[in-house]
């Protein structure tokens, strides 16, 4: 690993970090401690499935799809394009032709690529957790069709929710869970990227689980 810079993608795990609408908080209950006695310190944690820096799994959205601990380990280290669009406002839809016009300018995305879009949210995630929350962009169906069609292998992003927060049906999570790609949300530290570097990022391998916390690094 030496001459690679590591930028850690991932946002601290805590109990007041923002969620889904509906899905639980995270909980971090002390269990017993060598302050009070015991002979050592430890923890209860609790926490959905997507919480925090996660990815979903193909079953997230997709009857018979695979579990997070199906997902081959080849499917979690892959070359990453990062795509920045920090001036995209909340309910903005990137495009087919945005990522085109993109790869014209970076170099062209290959099959089993990882895709990130940087569009600046990880900033609320930790500064102001009611703006995170209240609106985001993402990527337009036909943007997930392009992707799709290309035979990447994973796409994320510092939001959310990789659609839009003003599109009710998620186009972009059946179209590319319904393709076996791995759909990450919530990432962090994506503007310090390049165009391509390298993405380590290993999820907890739930049973049967729709996704799981992910710890993910780019190597750089």
């Amino acid at each position: 690993m030496a001459g690679y810079e590591h930028i850690d993608l991932t946002h601290k795990l805590s109990p007041d970090m923002p969620v889904w609408p509906g899905h639980p908080p995270m909980c971090h209950d002390l269990c017993e401690s060598y302050e009070t006695g015991a002979v050592s310190k430890f923890y209860a944690v609790s926490l959905g499935e997507h919480t925090g820096t996660h990815l979903d799994a193909p079953v997230h959205f997709v009857a018979g799809g695979a579990s997070i601990d199906q997902v081959p380990v080849t499917q979690l280290a892959l070359r990453l394009a990062c795509l920045q669009f920090p001036e995209r406002t909340a309910g903005a839809l990137i495009s087919a032709d945005d990522i085109a016009s993109w790869e014209k300018q970076n170099g062209a995305i290959r099959a089993d690529d990882a895709v990130f879009f940087h569009f600046g949210w990880d900033r609320y995630f930790i500064e102001d957790r009611a703006l995170f929350l209240a609106g985001w962009p993402g990527l337009s169906e036909d943007a997930a069709l392009y992707l799709a069609k290309g035979n990447v292998r994973m796409v994320g992003c510092d939001c959310l929710s990789i659609d839009s927060s003003r599109t009710e049906h998620f186009p972009a999570h059946r179209v590319l869970l319904g393709n076996g790609i791995l759909i990450g949300e919530n990432f962090n530290n994506l503007g310090r990227l390049p165009a391509f570097s390298t993405l380590i990022g290993l999820p907890l391998p739930i049973a049967n689980g729709s996704g799981a916390p992910i710890r993910a690094v780019a190597l750089v």
